[in-house]
Order: structure tokens, then C-alpha cells, then sequence
């Protein structure tokens, strides 16, 4: 059984364009030749003040979160906070945990700084927009992951630590 029920979190401020591009995100990324399982929790009445049953989500059943940016984004508090716990979870992972879209020129948060964002707003790149977006999901699967971990044991691993005297001619 895999350990994730989802592929991915969805992020964002429910209101406006940025729920329109969330909708058409799910209709294109959940189909073929995509399929992945995109949890948007504005579908569900329940989960959209929980902060709990949301953390749960973005823990432990879903791979990475979303995040879609414009320059509404931070008028959501839930929207805010959702990011602040996701990035929060592991820094270190952030780049592979986090994928950032932007819709819009605006300001990108302070978390994500590092973090390369998808631009849509972008038309010249848009036709590759949706393969671009599957690529986040395609190179970091569960069993890669564990693949890197075992592929290299300490003891194999020899390193040169010895002081050498150089000879100065």
C-alpha cells in the first residue's frame, strides 16, 4: 500500500481567478495523460477552517502541496497558514515538497524565496506549462527516494583523510 492517498494539496485563496485556475489545474492534471490525485480541500465544507484535519492532510496523506500565487493569496489567512505548515514540515525538502504557480506578477512569499515558481502568467512558456507542472511529480517518487537512501552504504564509502607533506622544489 502506498503511503500517500493524494499526489498533491492544493493551496491557494479560494476566491476569485485563483478557484477558477484551481479548477481547471484539477480537471487537466487529474485527467490523462497526467491522473494525478489533487486534494482541494474548498471542495470539502469540512475542511475549510479545520486547521487540524488540514495539517493532517498536508502531513500525512499527501506527497507535496500546490501553491498557487496572485496577488490575493495573502487576503486568505487559511491560505497563509496552510503554506507557513507545509514549509514548516521540512525545510531542507521544501524545493521537493512545495511547487510553487505563479498566475500573476506579484510578491512571492518570504518561504518560497528559494523555491523556483512556475510562472503562468507566462504566455510564451504555456504550452509546456502542464508538462512542467507533472515533471514536480514525476521525479520524486517513494521508491526513488528509497532507492537513494539505500544505494550507498557508510562502510563502502572511503575517504582520504591522512595529512600528505608536500614537497616544495
Amino acid at each position: 500500500m502506498a503511503r500517500w492517498e493524494y499526489d498533491a494539496f492544493m493551496i491557494y485563496n479560494p476566491v476569485g481567478e485563483d478557484q477558477e485556475f484551481v479548477r481547471q489545474l484539477t480537471v487537466v492534471m487529474e485527467a490523462p495523460p497526467y491522473r494525478l490525485k489533487l486534494f482541494d480541500p474548498w471542495r470539502f465544507q469540512a475542511f475549510q477552517e479545520d486547521h487540524y484535519v488540514t495539517m493532517d492532510y498536508i502531513k500525512n496523506k499527501c506527497r507535496k502541496c500546490i501553491v498557487v500565487l496572485s496577488n490575493s493569496f495573502s487576503d486568505s489567512q487559511s491560505a497563509e497558514f496552510q503554506l507557513k505548515y507545509a514549509s514548516s514540515l521540512s525545510p531542507a525538502t521544501l524545493p521537493n515538497r512545495v511547487v510553487p504557480i505563479c498566475l500573476e506578477k506579484c510578491n512571492i512569499p518570504e518561504v518560497l524565496r528559494y523555491v523556483y515558481v512556475l510562472p503562468y502568467y507566462k504566455t510564451e512558456t504555456r504550452p509546456w506549462f502542464w508538462q512542467r507542472l507533472f515533471k514536480a511529480f514525476s521525479g520524486n517518487s517513494e521508491g526513488e527516494e528509497q532507492r537513494a537512501k539505500t544505494s550507498a552504504h557508510l562502510p563502502d564509502i572511503v575517504l582520504e583523510t591522512a595529512v600528505q607533506k608536500i614537497n616544495s622544489q
